[in-house]
C-alpha cells in the first residue's frame, strides 16, 4: 500500500508545520526544508487550504498557519482529502475486484492489516506526531 505523492507531500507539510506551529511558514521555507518541487508545493498548499487544514496569511511576514487545532486534524482526514480512504480498499495483490466466493490467499491478512492501518490513521493527530518528535 502506497499513498499518492500528493498525500505523502500533504502529510510531510502538515507534520512539519505541526513541529513549527509557532512560525508562519512561507512556501519558500517549506520548499527549502522539505525539498518538494515548488510548483507542486504551491498546488498542495492550495489543496490543504481548500480542505480547511491551513490558511494563508498575507503580507511581508506572511505564510501559512493552521486553520484548525493540530489536535483536531487526524491523519485519516488528510488522506481522505487527497486520496480518499477508499484507496485502502484496493487488493494487495493488484486484482481489480475481490470475488467474495473466491477470495485470494492474502484477503484475510490484508483485511486485518488494512483495518489496523485505518485505526492508526483515524486515531493519530498531528499533535500526536509532533509530541513523538520531542
Amino acid at each position: 500500500m502506497n499513498f499518492s505523492k500528493t498525500a505523502s507531500y500533504s502529510l510531510n507539510i502538515l507534520s512539519y508545520m505541526a513541529n513549527h506551529e509557532e512560525d508562519q511558514l512561507s512556501a519558500s521555507i517549506l520548499h527549502e526544508n522539505l525539498d518538494i518541487p515548488y510548483p507542486y508545493l504551491r498546488q498542495v498548499l492550495s489543496n490543504l487550504s481548500k480542505s480547511g487544514f491551513i490558511r494563508s496569511v498575507r503580507g511581508r511576514s506572511g505564510g501559512f498557519i493552521f486553520s484548525r487545532k493540530k489536535e483536531e486534524i487526524y491523519l485519516a482526514d488528510i488522506i481522505e482529502s487527497t486520496d480518499g480512504l477508499a484507496s485502502l480498499n484496493q487488493c494487495i495483490l493488484g486484482f481489480k475486484e475481490c470475488p467474495f466466493n473466491n477470495q485470494c490467499s492474502m484477503h484475510s491478512l490484508w483485511e486485518s492489516t488494512r483495518n489496523s492501518i485505518l485505526k492508526v490513521l483515524k486515531e493519530t493527530s498531528l499533535a500526536d506526531i509532533s509530541r513523538r518528535r520531542d
